[in-house]
């Protein structure tokens, strides 16, 4: 999420109320879309989401320029909104013949090695092949003794992972194609191409990986999302207000392209809509429930577009994806759930754990139970609110102030342990922490009308632990702690 932040000069708040807070956030928000629109015109590196440029930091910063032009009615805002939208829609795999691992070049935005398993063939003594994948450069198969085998993960000529030693004999429990599927994490490692368990005299040496390049879900989502809000923007602005021949129903068009060219991932099951990983997938989880986070704006804006255009059938979709996170708030107000934020839906087939006869590549993914730490369930909050305005009445305020009440409950750390945020839900202060979750506070703000407490706890932690790097989640975090503190009415979904 704060992939290649980068230095940003700007007058940090003097003080917690809430007019300084205003005040300087917003500067940090002026100054950051400035360099951030900069950055894309003149950095090669964002000219694809090859390294997930577009979904997290181009289509962050079109929200906060649009967010800006709210606070500010500044219409060169929404002209950075356009300008950054232009640039991804004329950048999709289908605009540019990018193909994805099938060869197929779809209206969406793949990812590489980053986010996206790289292949390679692997030979065996007998002179057949099968396929390792592994987001990484590089694999090396070690062959400690005649039964065993084990893999090690190379960036930059660097072990960065590396296998427990395991059988090469599909009868032994410590099978190396099961060992790997069960082991292996954010490297994606997994052995492909077995039609059925069978011996793998694998022969040991270092092995370069194809890359490959897929679109993600929530890549799809954030840049969907994203067009989408600028759509309602533009529909707020007066047609004076900003010259451009993109209009909302292109941007609609655009989002709902994007997010149709996922169709073959859905699966409705007993009135419930879900996406399952494709199981030819090159990367984890394969055939299995996607988590919380990759589904939220997904479900936004296909929320959005069943409010603003013709097909009206959208938004029961987008309400259908969004009712998992729903029913778990509702089992969190119950007291059937410790707290509504597990990273697998709790009635999922991962958060269950899976054993299968096939795919052969991962037929058994032990039970993922963890929650959600609290950078990537800003991505969730965001959603929620948004939810509130496209759903109306069907989601109730007892909903949101229980989701509200939990920033304090499960993530807020009181100034006598702190004064930050928890990186899982019940951690305390000296427990380990990672990413840039304080710098992603302002997600929260949306929220506050449901939390008494909630804006002078924001306002707090944006005094305390004020972002020092610029990437897109601490720009629209900004923003959106921008808009807080300012006076007025509140904003439209956008």
């Amino acid at each position: 999420m704060d992939h290649d932040a980068r230095p940003l000069e700007w007058p940090e708040p003097v003080s917690k109320r809430a007019v300084h807070v205003h005040e300087a956030y917003l500067q940090f928000s002026l100054r950051g879309l400035d360099s951030m629109t900069h950055q894309v015109a003149q950095d090669p590196t964002y000219d694809s989401n090859e390294q997930g440029h577009f979904a997290w930091d181009i289509s962050l910063a079109v929200r906060a320029a649009c967010l800006a032009w709210s606070i500010t009615s500044d219409p060169s805002h929404l002209r950075q909104a356009i300008d950054l939208a232009q640039h991804m829609i004329e950048r999709t795999d289908a605009a540019t013949g990018r193909k994805n691992w099938r060869g197929e070049s779809d209206p969406v935005w793949s990812a590489g090695s980053r986010y996206t398993a790289g292949t390679t063939d692997i030979q065996l003594l007998d002179g057949s092949s099968v396929v390792f994948q592994a987001a990484a450069e590089k694999l090396q198969v070690e062959r400690p003794s005649e039964h065993t085998a084990l893999v090690h993960v190379l960036n930059k000529d660097s072990r960065v992972w590396s296998s427990p030693e395991s059988s090469v004999h599909p009868t032994d429990a410590n099978y190396l194609p099961d060992v790997l599927s069960q082991k292996s994490t954010i490297y994606a490692v997994l052995l492909r191409g077995l039609k059925e368990p069978a011996p793998l005299p694998l022969v040991a040496g270092t092995y370069t990986l194809r890359p490959q390049t897929a679109a993600h879900l929530i890549h799809t989502g954030l840049i969907s999302r994203a067009l989408a809000g600028l759509a309602t923007a533009l529909e707020h602005a007066s047609p004076r207000a900003v010259a451009t021949s993109l209009t909302p129903s292109d941007l609609y068009a655009h989002a709902g392209a994007a997010l149709r060219a996922h169709a073959s991932e859905l699966s409705s099951q007993a009135s419930r809509t879900w996406y399952i990983t494709p199981k030819d997938f090159p990367g984890r989880r394969l055939g299995t429930e996607l988590p919380h986070n990759h589904i939220a704006d997904a479900a936004t804006a296909f929320m959005m577009l069943g409010t603003y255009t013709p097909d009206k059938d959208l938004h029961e979709l987008g309400f259908s994806l969004a009712g998992r996170f729903l029913q778990e708030i509702r089992a969190y107000q119950t007291g059937l759930v410790p707290h509504p934020w597990y990273y697998y839906p709790v009635d999922s087939d991962t958060f269950q754990g899976v054993r299968r006869s096939e795919p052969l590549d991962e037929r058994i993914v032990p039970p993922v139970r963890r929650a959600e730490d609290s950078s990537h369930a800003t991505i969730r909050v965001r959603a929620l609110a948004d939810w509130k305005q496209l759903a109306g009445e069907s989601l109730g305020d007892s909903t949101m102030q229980a989701v509200a009440a939990s920033f304090s409950k499960h993530y807020w750390l009181p100034p006598h342990q702190g004064g930050r945020l928890s990186w899982l839900p019940g951690d305390g202060p000296s427990s380990p922490r990672t990413g840039d979750a304080d710098t992603l506070v302002g997600a929260w703000a949306q929220l506050h009308p449901w939390a008494d407490n909630l804006k002078r706890r924001i306002n707090s932690l944006a005094f305390n632990a004020p972002p020092k790097t610029l990437f897109g989640g601490a720009l629209l975090s900004a923003t959106e702690i921008a808009a807080l503190n300012k006076r007025g009415k509140r904003q439209p979904i956008i």
